[in-house]
């Protein structure tokens, strides 16, 4: 029969049979739910390990609050690595610290900028510098490094700008110190960073340990208020201090910048061997200072950035016959060397400010001839942005004049609005307008006696009585509440 189907040219018929025909519908109808669930088992499944990675993340975070720190500090490690041109064996808290390390190759103040104290740097080169630079002569007990310098004054006469160039000028590494780079909320770290700080500086001296605002750091033992973990940090530091003083041929110095002295802890201070006050600039560094600052503008911005009047110190007709920089160092008196700086960068400001406003005058009148819309500050943005190098005129006296009209040194200004707030509550209880009378008339700065406080009572009384009554008076223009009907 299968031969005669050959030949027929026909093929056996291979229909399956009716259960498995069944079975497999059967089948093929599970299968896309079969693969849902698959999927949603693989979903679950993803959702779970995200959920465990992510905490694991956070727990690993509160395990190890340093871990970014610390991989900020290998990558610097590994820069000072290639700095140096050899290796450093650093600890995990010597790496924290690592990033607070300044290469001297990477300050960008020398000793030239530092103007007006010849005689301090000087004096620091022959005490400080130099046993740095010379450690074998300087080895007797007499002849011996000074560990420790202290500069102090008020704020902004440069005291850090004086540490930085002097760290260039001997070639020193850097390492900035603060309350905040060594405390810590876990118990002993704050002692292991102490002690990382003089480590870290004997694997990289010849360096200095620059500590701006000491008395934060160091500052009196013995108050109520004092936190035990701070007490042995002070008591870690200075003994550590003391064990590196004992050390022969270590090039390793500790400079401390303050505005309080009197605040720094007086062992502290002890062991300051050289201590230098760095006040405010008289006329004479002031106008070296100004010059300065003329100067390096001039060099950076290039071309005619400041008038040849101004550098030269030509004379000025009818207001200083000696010179133009003469005339402006009388008129800072009070200034600091950081108020002369923001001075000199306030009048820069007036040159770019004339000419955007030139060119905005000019956009609005093109707008207007022209009827086109359109942000004037965005076309102004554009216009000056597509052409060349812009072309501004030089600084001139007249903009230290605009700015010295309303510039008058930090310090100051903060002072008259402290004076001025204090007035006004004084004022207030003087009878002033608006105000209770009887604040402040029982003494001064706003005390108040039983007498005035009597008085007010009484005219708070009386008040209240005329509002029930309906009849309440208006109050007198001098700020007198009595007027009551």
């Amino acid at each position: 029969m299968g031969a005669d189907s050959l030949q027929n040219g026909s093929f056996p018929s291979s229909a399956p049979s009716e259960p498995r025909r069944m079975e497999s519908q059967a089948l093929t109808r599970a299968m896309p739910t079969n693969r849902r669930k698959l999927w949603e088992e693989l979903l679950i499944q993803g959702i779970a390990l995200g959920g465990l990675f992510l905490s694991m993340r956070m727990v690993l975070k509160y395990l190890d609050p340093y871990k970014e720190q610390r991989e900020q500090a290998k990558k610097r490690s590994a820069f000072l690595k290639q700095v140096l041109g050899r290796a450093l064996d650093l600890n995990e808290f010597e790496q924290l610290l690592a990033a607070n390390v300044i290469n001297p190759a990477h300050i960008d103040t020398s000793v030239d900028d530092v103007c007006g104290l010849d005689g301090l740097v000087q004096e620091l080169e022959m005490k400080v510098l130099m046993p740095m630079m010379h450690p074998n002569l300087y080895c007797t007990t007499l002849w011996k490094p000074t560990r420790g310098v202290l500069l102090y004054g008020p704020p902004g006469t440069g005291k850090t700008m004086l540490a930085k160039a002097l760290a260039r000028y001997s070639s020193c590494y850097f390492l900035n110190i603060t309350s905040s780079s060594i405390m810590s909320k876990w118990l002993g770290d704050a002692s292991r960073l102490v002690r990382a700080i003089f480590t870290l500086a004997d694997k990289l001296q010849p360096c200095i340990i620059f500590i701006d605002e000491v008395d934060a750091l160091l500052g009196k033992r013995g108050s109520s208020s004092e936190h035990e973990a701070s007490l042995q940090v002070k008591t870690e530091f200075m003994q550590l201090w003391d064990g590196m003083e004992s050390g022969r041929g270590q090039r390793v110095v500790v400079m401390g910048a303050t505005n309080r002295p009197w605040m720094v802890d007086e062992a502290v201070l002890r062991r300051f061997s050289v201590q230098h006050e760095v006040g405010l600039p008289d006329v004479a560094q002031r106008k070296a200072i100004l010059r300065s600052y003329l100067r390096r503008h001039q060099r950076e911005v290039g071309g005619d950035a400041v008038a040849e009047a101004l550098l030269q110190n030509a004379a000025v007709p009818g207001k200083s016959p000696s010179g133009a920089l003469d005339w402006l160092a009388a008129r800072t008196q009070g200034f600091s060397g950081s108020d002369l700086m923001e001075l000199c960068a306030a009048a820069a400001q007036q040159v770019l400010g004339e000419h955007w406003a030139a060119q905005a005058a000019a956009e609005r009148g093109r707008r207007a001839n022209t009827g086109a819309g359109g942000d004037a500050a965005a076309s102004t943005s554009s216009s000056s942005g597509s052409g060349g190098p812009l072309k501004l005129r030089p600084m001139v006296l007249a903009d230290f004049e605009a700015v010295l009209a309303h510039k008058r040194p930090g310090t100051e200004q903060a002072d008259e609005y402290n004076r001025r707030m204090g007035g006004a509550s004084s004022s207030s209880g003087a009878g002033g307008a608006g105000g209770f009378d009887g604040f402040g008339s029982g003494g001064a700065g706003g005390d108040m006696s039983i007498g005035a406080v009597l008085e007010l009572v009484a005219r708070l009384a009386r008040m209240q009585a005329a509002m029930q009554q309906g009849d309440a008076g208006e109050p007198a223009p001098n700020g007198n509440m009595d007027g009551v009907d």
